[in-house]
């Protein structure tokens, strides 16, 4: 008979490469302002629908050798990846929570969390937007999750101070050099990561994921040969140092009061 968990587990994970079915759907549409449930999906190149048969995830992928059925146009690997990275993250989840502290609402909640930050992970890759139909929501479900968990308080400030800091910090590059240095999408990310984890998470989220873009995005523009004034995005920075805080948060606070001698 097969173990509880690891059943749970599969079962979620299947769940998951579905979700990750659809949320191709939110990366493709969501940016260009169209409707997530009408019409069917189609081929981006012959715009044919696509077949139930044709639409189930990883496997009608490969089936299909990668390819369109009609067009034979070559099917991006973002489709792929994002249902089975979804279907893995979900599964991962389940299997490391231990059952003893079993809890199905932090399960949603951590659930709900990296599912919209991997769909705006891709979207800000692809096209250098964090759109408001992901974020708002995104902040919303994020407070919600704080009053059951009775924090809502700090997830109020966290999500006004997440706002507030990047938006202070875009002004004054702004009056200094006269450019724009972040998008506004980047506010509202911070703002949904500390409504979904309070104000507590901020100042580590901002460190690591600047640390990481700075060093990360300026090494990428060298090796393109971009130069360092091309715009890289900055979205997937901050969804990485939100996940991280989400899960082990606590671990490397206890760490960090360690090697500063406090406790």
């Amino acid at each position: 008979m097969m173990d509880i968990h690891l059943f749970s587990t599969i079962y979620v994970g299947i769940i998951g490469l579905l979700v990750g079915s659809f949320a191709n759907v939110c990366v493709h549409r969501i940016p260009r302002g169209e409707s997530i449930v009408s019409p069917r999906s189609k081929c981006p190149s012959c715009n044919t629908e696509i077949a139930w048969f044709d639409n189930i995830p990883i496997l009608s992928w490969l089936l299909l050798g990668r390819k369109c059925r009609h067009c034979k146009t070559s099917i991006t690997w973002r489709y792929p990846l994002l249902e089975l990275t979804m279907g893995v993250m979900w599964a991962s989840i389940v299997w490391f929570y231990p059952t003893e502290k079993y809890d199905p609402v932090f399960l949603t909640q951590a659930i709900s969390l990296v599912t919209l930050l991997w769909v705006l992970t891709l979207i800000d890759l692809e096209t250098f937007l964090l759109p408001n139909a992901l974020t708002f929501p995104g902040i919303a479900l994020g407070l919600a999750f704080a009053a059951y968990f009775d924090f809502f308080i700090d997830s109020l400030i966290g999500t006004v101070a997440g706002y507030g800091i990047f938006w202070l910090v875009a002004r004054l590059f702004l009056m200094f050099t006269g450019k724009e240095g972040m998008g506004q999408g980047d506010f509202k990310l911070l703002a949904m990561l500390g409504a979904f984890m309070g104000w507590q998470a901020l100042p580590f989220i901002i460190l690591l994921s600047s640390l990481t873009g700075a060093i990360i995005g300026s090494a990428f523009l060298m090796l393109a040969n971009k130069g360092l004034k091309a715009e890289i995005p900055y979205g997937p920075y901050l969804a990485a140092a939100g996940v991280i805080w989400f899960f082990w948060g606590t671990e490397i606070l206890n760490w960090y009061q360690q090697f500063m001698g406090l406790t």
